[in-house]
């Protein structure tokens, strides 16, 4: 015996039951804390994000939202279209693109409109029924392929937030194209080094892909993406204002020679033969043109500058296999996903860097392209 006292062991006061569970059992009580906290805060801790590859990728929190893979931080993610830097118009949640100044292709629209209820309504109604079915095939046609060249990306090219850096001796980089040499510039607005056919457009303030023009009637540049299109909406819609004109015609014919129609049936047919018939020869020259520079493999921005890109081989035995190549090609994926996120920080790491250099260029056949 010590004379100590002897240790007794203390324990602290258990505190009481919250309201709701005093009656509840320790299995339930586990149940609720196990339900609280599966439903607590994610901050700190590794989320796995299915990637668009189909497999399972592990990213951090910061970069969940980069990837567009839902809100974090109380933030939203933004997709591409909704940060876009050009000036383009941008409709449908950035599945449809187009040019910053809709008014004459407006114009465009209710002028074509308006001749062609005159001559639904004075022409065609007095000749026969096959002749309202063509006049609306026709029209669906140039129609079609005016939506398409107005709402297609017309092949803009990536922008990078920093510089693009040259060769190691500093010069700008060449291409060799079909054994030509063409040295690349630079757009000081998208910092890229442009590939040969390409053009910063000054009216969307974009760098585009084998640029062409651009055209207000359209609403957009016409570029490698759209120029199929273009071509389809000016040959479509010159074959019908012959067609229109032609059937008018006809009606000034029949009023002359005996079954003599209302004056202002005459009068309507008269407006529409001078109309159709002078846009009709302005835009099949225009089509004529066009379909002249494709099978030479140059666009309209080279012709009037006068020198060639070297993207598509020249030469008459070249003619077929460059129309092939605008018109029967499956069009390239679009080098700016508009619906996909706004990843600043792809654009860092130069994601189209090889879309800068691909110089063998779908348009390019089967010769090989060199960068140096």
């Amino acid at each position: 015996d010590t004379g100590e006292a002897p240790l007794r062991s203390r324990s602290r006061p258990r505190p009481a039951p919250e309201d709701g569970l005093a009656l509840e059992s320790s299995p339930e009580r586990r149940r609720r804390r196990d339900k609280a906290s599966r439903q607590g805060t994610i901050s700190g801790k590794v989320l796995e994000v299915e990637v668009e590859a189909g497999g399972m990728d592990t990213v951090g929190e910061d970069e969940l939202q980069l990837r567009g893979g839902g809100d974090t931080k109380g933030g939203t993610c933004k997709r591409m279209w909704e940060v876009f830097p050009g000036k383009n118009l941008i409709c449908c949640g950035g599945r449809c693109i187009t040019g910053p100044d809709p008014s004459i292709f407006v114009f465009n629209i209710v002028l074509t409109f308006g001749a062609l209820a005159l001559f639904y309504a004075f022409i065609a109604i007095r000749l026969h029924p096959i002749v309202i079915v063509i006049g609306f095939i026709l029209h669906g046609i140039s129609f079609y392929f005016l939506l398409r060249a107005a709402f297609t990306d017309p092949g803009i090219l990536r922008r990078r937030k920093t510089p693009t850096r040259a060769n190691e001796n500093g010069d700008p980089p060449t291409a060799v194209v079909n054994g030509k040499t063409v040295q690349l510039s630079y757009c000081t607005t998208c910092n890229i080094y442009r590939p040969p056919k390409c053009k910063h457009c000054r009216t969307c303030d974009n760098c585009v892909e084998e640029f062409d023009h651009h055209c207000p009637w359209v609403m957009n540049c016409v570029a490698k993406r759209n120029y199929r299109y273009f071509v389809g909406f000016v040959a479509s819609i010159s074959l019908l204002c012959v067609y229109v004109c032609a059937c008018s015609i006809a009606i000034v014919v029949i009023s002359v020679t005996g079954n003599r129609q209302p004056a202002g049936v005459t009068l309507c047919a008269i407006v529409l033969i001078l109309f159709t018939g002078c846009l009709g020869v302005t835009l099949s020259g225009f089509a004529c043109f066009h379909c002249g520079l494709i099978a030479q493999g140059i666009t309209t921005n080279e012709y009037i500058k006068g020198r060639a890109g070297g993207a598509r081989e020249t030469g008459c035995s070249q003619y077929p296999k460059n129309c092939y190549e605008v018109y029967c090609t499956e069009l390239p994926k679009p080098d700016v996903n508009l619906m996909g996120p706004a990843d600043e920080e792809m654009r860092d790491r130069g994601g189209s860097d090889e879309k800068m250099v691909d110089l063998e260029v779908r348009a390019g056949g089967d010769k090989d392209a060199e960068i140096s």
